[in-house]
């Protein structure tokens, strides 16, 4: 059966390249759909139009992504089956006739985060421009011509008919988490990895019951964060990720007392991780 795999578009991003590799690891032929938005990948895979959505969860230099976040929390059937690890290099793309100096620079908002110190010093006086992913500024630059620059990827600039002017202008070594998102099993591999989202009453020591749930089976936290729930100021709902999977002892106690304590308390899924 000809697997089916939506992702943040256009073509020539960074979750493309993303979504390649997982179609590697899946093997036989897929098809790949770029949709404009992670809401909108999460809806493929929701209605159906898509078998899996690769969506970017968190960047090791400018942390998570908040729209991946807030589809977690308010996906009805959607699970994490798994994740993969992309190690995120960006270049400074322009027309192959540009010269001289740069007056604007069009990227995703992360990729403009993450090149923060190289813009600031080789290029203090540009103005920095957002735009939807990185292919999009991409496809704008060239569309655009000289005087303005994109930063992407080195797929990007092939994709667009681009010069690249600098290569891994990224701050520092830089990793994105990208999660599979689905609505069967995990896909083939040893689960490694459980995630999970819940709230607690707004009172002193709630958080610390849950959080000690875990500490008491000796189950490991890997990453906590907490995004506010869109009810009231001072409302949270926290995202947690552990080792291990519900079927290990020690992560199924702490889970049943987590529940106890927790107000509201969500598997995201148990999953491999792949590379």
């Amino acid at each position: 059966m000809l697997a089916s795999i939506a992702y943040l578009g256009p073509v020539g991003t960074f979750s493309e390249e993303a979504a390649k590799r997982f179609a590697g690891i899946l093997g036989g032929e897929c098809h790949l759909t770029a949709c404009a938005t992670i809401t909108a990948c999460a809806d493929a895979a929701e209605d159906g139009v898509a078998q899996y959505a690769v969506v970017p969860l968190e960047n090791s230099l400018e942390g998570s992504v908040h729209e991946t976040l807030d589809v977690l929390t308010t996906g009805l059937q959607l699970m994490i089956v798994a994740e993969l690890i992309l190690v995120i290099k960006h270049a400074l793309l322009v027309v192959p006739e540009h010269t001289g100096d740069i007056s604007k620079i069009y990227s995703h908002p992360q990729a403009l985060a993450q090149c923060r110190n190289y813009l600031r010093r080789q290029w203090p006086k540009a103005q920095l421009l957002p735009l939807l992913s990185t292919a999009d500024a991409a496809a704008f630059v060239a569309r655009e011509g000289t005087g303005i620059a994109a930063i992407g990827s080195i797929n990007a600039a092939k994709q667009y008919g681009l010069r690249v002017l600098a290569k891994e202008i990224q701050d520092s070594e830089n990793q994105t988490r990208f999660v599979v998102l689905g609505k069967g099993a995990a896909v083939p591999g040893q689960i490694l990895k459980t995630s999970l989202l819940f709230s607690v009453k707004n009172v002193a020591g709630s958080l610390f019951d849950v959080l000690q749930a875990f500490a008491a089976n000796k189950v490991n936290l890997t990453r906590i964060e907490s995004r506010p729930a869109k009810r009231q100021l001072g409302d949270y709902i926290f995202f947690v990720d552990i080792d291990g999977s519900p079927d290990d002892i020690n992560v199924k106690i702490a889970l049943r007392q987590v529940a106890v304590n927790a107000v509201m308390l969500k598997l995201l899924g148990s999953y491999p991780v792949l590379v």
